[in-house]
């Protein structure tokens, strides 16, 4: 889109700016110049040459930049006055200046229009480069969370696994499978921004089912997820971030179960749970809402996370891209 501007925005201002004087002349005074579309040429080809020389001269790098600019255009104006003004078409003197005025005029507007266009070049530039800095800064985060082992959480695992095996508990091996499905997955999720809610899923419902079994009776987790939407994306391991945020701030006992409900609705996938809060919270591990919700934002999604609460309910949704 950039280099057809490049290559349009030239044609078009040489075709149009000689037109516009043309027709402003012959509307002021009545009469059509002679040789009409004769002039019409030269001067677009003119005002053609005229930009790609300012293009190429305000490429040079030196102290005397506006100095330069001001002989090369200067050259041009007058390489082109003795051409036209005086060979060619024999301008009469009552209009040469004239002439020049206008040629210094369209001179000066170009460069103004190059400059526009470079700035705003520099500007996009300068926003993409942060945009680039804040996704590696996401990917680094996100590989951390992929790569990082949370001790307590396996620890408290094996402790669990430790006490079934040695009571014979029947779940022994399932519950051995869903540490190993668990981390399997969580290490194994690609390397891209997002991934498909379906993978998302099969990362939650392992690592429920280790909460549950670590916590007997303590958590309910009820999921029910529209199948025709498992293939759409969310931002990669945002599920397990928010899961991990209801253990981190709520307490857990069996006399008054932890309740965490996840479903999909009108695009969006809902995680809700009852509010149990704990008197004291732990080290904040930075992987937060905010981290969801400034992906979403690279992404280019607008009300990617919302977040509600009240006194017995929190909730947040995240949108199905």
């Amino acid at each position: 889109m950039k280099k057809r501007i490049h290559i349009i925005l030239p044609i078009a201002l040489a075709i149009i700016l000689p037109g516009l004087n043309f027709f402003s002349i012959s509307e002021t005074s009545g009469i059509q110049p002679d040789g009409f579309a004769e002039k019409w040429l030269y001067a677009s080809i003119v005002l053609y040459v005229l930009w790609y020389i300012l293009q190429a001269v305000s490429n040079i790098k030196t102290k005397y930049k506006n100095l330069v600019i001001t002989a090369v255009v200067a050259s041009f104006v007058f390489i082109v006055y003795v051409l036209f003004a005086l060979l060619i078409f024999k301008i009469p003197n009552a209009i040469k200046w004239v002439f020049i005025v206008k040629l210094f005029f369209a001179a000066v507007l170009f460069f103004i229009i190059q400059f526009a266009l470079k700035a705003n070049e520099s500007i996009s530039k300068l926003q993409l480069e942060k945009e680039q800095i804040l996704i590696e800064n996401y990917k680094v985060q996100l590989q951390e969370l992929r790569t990082k082992v949370d001790p307590h959480f396996l620890f408290n695992s094996f402790n669990t696994l430790r006490t079934m095996i040695r009571n014979q508990h029947p779940s022994s091996e399932q519950f051995v499978m869903s540490l190993s499905n668990f981390y399997r997955l969580t290490l194994s999720l690609n390397k891209t921004s997002t991934t498909s809610l379906k993978d998302e899923i099969d990362v939650l419902k392992s690592y429920f089912f280790l909460m549950q079994t670590r916590n007997e009776g303590a958590i309910k987790v009820s999921i029910n997820i529209d199948e025709n939407l498992l293939q759409k994306q969310i931002p990669t391991l945002s599920l397990q971030i928010i899961a991990e945020n209801c253990f981190k701030h709520n307490r857990i006992s069996s006399s008054k179960p932890l309740e965490i409900n996840i479903y999909t609705e009108n695009h969006y996938i809902l995680i809700r749970n009852n509010r149990l809060p704990k008197l004291t919270v732990g080290k904040v591990s930075g992987f937060g809402l905010e981290n969801i919700a400034q992906r979403y934002a690279l992404l280019k999604i607008s009300d990617g996370i919302v977040s509600t609460s009240d006194d017995d309910i929190f909730e947040v949704k995240l949108k199905l891209i």
